[in-house]
């Protein structure tokens, strides 16, 4: 068959397609001669193969399909209570362990968490996405002793911005950034 959708053609001959999927395969007849050719050769055996006689299979071949059916279904009928009983255990497995995990994590100390992460990360100083920090504040007297010595650390990183870029207002801000490190 084409190479593009083998079942598209049959699905176009059986009146299987919706409406958009129709006109879009006929587009593409149009344009493609092998895929027409492919149509027009699967519309005549269609033809052929619906012009032959009805025929009724023989008694012996339905009543061994019947009793196969019916073989298979006893067996899917054992399976059924089987899968029924492997998924109750699989739903016990995990609710189990879930319970454990939550009674596991439910017992670890906050404060001992907390300081954990506190203690094995640096904080740093927010500088938004243009690497820019406006202060217009008044800088701080170094001589107080509330004033943290991070905090000192971080404004001696601050550098003034010869022509800053943004709003331009006249006002007596003081426009700094942090340094190129």
């Amino acid at each position: 068959m084409h190479n593009t959708d083998d079942h598209k053609a049959i699905r176009y001959l059986m009146k299987e397609m919706d409406p958009s999927e129709e006109l879009e395969f006929e587009k593409q007849m149009r344009e493609d001669e092998d895929l027409l050719i492919e149509v027009e050769s699967l519309r005549a055996t269609k033809k052929k193969l619906s012009a032959l006689p009805d025929l009724n299979p023989p008694k012996e071949i339905t009543n061994n399909i019947a009793q196969k059916a019916e073989e298979a279904a006893k067996q899917n009928a054992g399976y059924s209570y089987k899968s029924i009983f492997v998924r109750a255990a699989v739903a016990a497995a995990l609710l189990a362990s879930l319970t454990g995990g939550y009674l596991y994590y439910s017992s670890i100390p906050v404060e001992t968490a907390s300081t954990n992460i506190a203690n094995s990360q640096t904080v740093e100083p927010w500088v938004d996405r243009n690497d820019i920090l406006r202060y217009a504040g008044e800088e701080p007297n170094t001589s107080e002793t509330a004033v943290h010595p991070d905090l000192l650390k971080s404004y001696e990183k601050l550098q003034l911005v010869s022509e800053p870029m943004g709003n331009t207002s006249s006002s007596n801000r003081v426009l700094l950034t942090g340094s190129s490190n």
